[in-house]
């Protein structure tokens, strides 16, 4: 109670007087207005160092509107009384590799998901780093999955076949008096598991990296950072949860939950009512509205946005290594500080940014972001402005308050587990996040059901490779099969009609023209969709109704109605 008054005083002198402060289920509640968005969230930063389980932040803002989760369009009774034993809230990277840990067991799983793809916010979002676990506090959640689930990649990789290099990861500091920090970096290193931690002088550097930055005097690099494609990677997992017995559900909102005697006993979503045994609260950004719906919140998503340039391939020879230069204030900071990142597609990244912002779905970019990461990170190597961009895109993150991940079951609801606030190095953690959630689940539905291995479980998943990448004898047999592949509709990314229909007719179809893209890479060149756009509907016209094809689902229709009748 005594913490309770002092956080209270606290934030009646600092944020303002009409903030009341309470505990509810050991955590922290927030209630007010203030008169801007920033002094809510500092409000909240400051609760979560009183509060030991988490910070609900309901602190209203003058003339802001509320935030609310978009919405599908469509309401039908597809999934009325469907009965399961698992249901995933959420089809980013964390639901889909729950998905396909749950699919080792001889049980029934169902992912719900609200858009019309799989990774729409988070997980496609991102720079797609493989991180080490150099940024976590040691003990955190954050410290042990990301360690656990950088050393699964190279071998889940091999497995599900989706792109991932280990390029490694080089951490520059302007000044030989910033070398005391070695000390700490070798400490953090040591208590969160990196195995491999090397301190390099200027001149060292630069032999492996001819055309980096003469500004800093020595570096730190991590041998085992790497790079995923984040969609692919997303992709990977989904694919082979169907392919053993997982089903999906896309366009299916959660509106509502039913509960008896502290379990869930049904889930209403506007494609009927589902009855699961064990729910799993997966659900991103908006993890904290569906706590909310199981009467189990005692968090708050507050999003983080962060804006990414993406660099020409022209430019993807300049370097090799993931780059970044922290400021040395950066020490207490809840973000990395973004750099210069390759992708495995050749592209280089600038940034990305941090700035909290009000609403989770948030994406829109602007210009003074943009020349703030050329500022900050295109001055990492010789040769790179701002001429060489050729699109920028934002995400957001969804962090709690306590900036940890919440891998838990539910301590009030009987049948319920969160996997939320799973911000970054999210992507990285997954797997490992997957395996404990599994097991969770499995426990819980023991109590209820004997729960088997699945003997016909397929670890394995091949996808089709780039016709691009293949060497030219394969290229011309495959064309020989399939003349489609001699069709190239993408000139920046050499995709062809042939890699289009099967992305169309894959085990997870792209439905949107954004889902043939991340599939393909079919719009992501030079031209961002310019010259390939008209060709990639000319040939889905073949297998779809075009008037009805979407760029991201919703109402994001790319035609409005036919010109002339053939």
């Amino acid at each position: 109670m005594v913490k309770i008054i002092s956080l209270e005083k606290t934030l009646k002198r600092r944020i303002s007087k009409s903030i009341e402060v309470y505990e509810k289920d050991g955590s922290i509640v927030l209630e007010g207005i203030v008169d801007d968005w920033e002094k809510a969230v500092s409000a909240g930063k400051i609760a979560s160092r009183f509060a030991e389980k988490g910070v609900v932040n309901l602190i209203e803002c003058r003339g802001l509107q509320k935030d609310n989760p978009s919405k599908p369009d469509i309401k039908d009774h597809k999934l009325e009384n469907k009965k399961i034993d698992v249901l995933i809230i959420g089809a980013g990277i964390v639901g889909c590799t729950i998905a396909r840990e749950l699919s080792r067991y001889k049980i029934s799983t169902l992912v719900v998901e609200k858009e019309s793809d799989i990774a729409m916010h988070q997980s496609s979002r991102n720079a797609g780093m493989a991180h080490p676990p150099i940024a976590p506090r040691p003990g955190s959640k954050k410290a042990l999955y990301n360690q656990r689930g950088l050393k699964m990649l190279p071998e889940l990789s091999k497995q599900l076949d989706f792109p991932f290099e280990e390029n490694g990861m080089a951490i520059l500091f302007k000044h030989w008096i910033y070398f005391v920090a070695a000390g700490f970096i070798h400490s953090r290193a040591r208590k969160n598991g990196i195995e491999s931690i090397q301190f390099f002088s200027k001149a060292r550097l630069k032999s492996i990296e001819h055309r980096i930055t003469d500004d800093f005097a020595w570096a730190c690099l991590f041998e085992n950072a790497g790079i995923v494609d984040p969609f692919k990677m997303t992709l990977a997992f989904a694919e082979n949860a169907i392919r053993n017995g997982v089903e999906f559900s896309f366009q299916t909102f959660v509106e509502s939950m039913e509960l008896d005697q502290q379990k869930i006993v049904s889930v209403q979503t506007n494609r009927g009512r589902i009855f699961p045994r064990v729910v799993v609260n997966a659900a991103g950004l908006w993890a904290d509205y569906i706590a909310e719906l199981a009467r189990d919140r005692f968090f708050t998503i507050h999003p983080r946005k962060g804006e990414i340039a993406i660099i020409d391939r022209k430019k993807q020879n300049l370097v090799k290594l993931t780059v970044s230069m922290p400021h040395i204030t950066q020490a207490k900071s809840v973000t990395k500080g973004g750099g210069l990142i390759p992708t495995v597609h050749g592209n280089l990244l600038l940034g990305p940014t941090a700035k909290e912002v009000p609403f989770k779905e948030d994406y829109s970019t602007d210009e003074d972001s943009l020349n703030e990461l050329i500022k900050r990170h295109a001055k990492l190597v010789e040769g790179l402005g701002l001429r060489d961009v050729i699109t920028y895109f934002a995400g957001t993150r969804a962090a709690t308050y306590k900036e940890d991940f919440i891998v838990e079951k539910s301590k009030k609801v009987k049948n319920l587990v969160h996997a939320a606030g799973i911000q970054s190095p999210g992507l990285t953690s997954a797997p490992a996040i997957a395996q404990d959630i599994a097991k969770m689940c499995v426990e819980i539905l023991s109590n209820e059901i004997k729960v088997l291995p699945n003997a016909e479980f397929i670890p394995v998943r091949k996808s089709e490779p780039l016709f691009k990448d293949l060497p030219l004898e394969e290229k011309q047999k495959l064309i020989k099969k399939e003349p489609d592949y001699g069709v190239v509709v993408c000139r920046c990314e050499e995709v062809t009609k042939a890699e289009i229909i099967k992305a169309v007719n894959s085990p997870l179809p792209a439905t949107t023209l954004d889902g043939i893209k991340w599939r393909t890479r079919c719009g992501m060149g030079r031209c961002q969709g310019g010259f390939c756009t008209p060709y990639v509907l000319q040939t889905l016209q073949q297998k779809i109704d075009v008037l009805n094809l979407t760029k991201k689902g919703g109402s994001s229709y790319i035609v409005v109605s036919k010109t002339r009748s053939d």
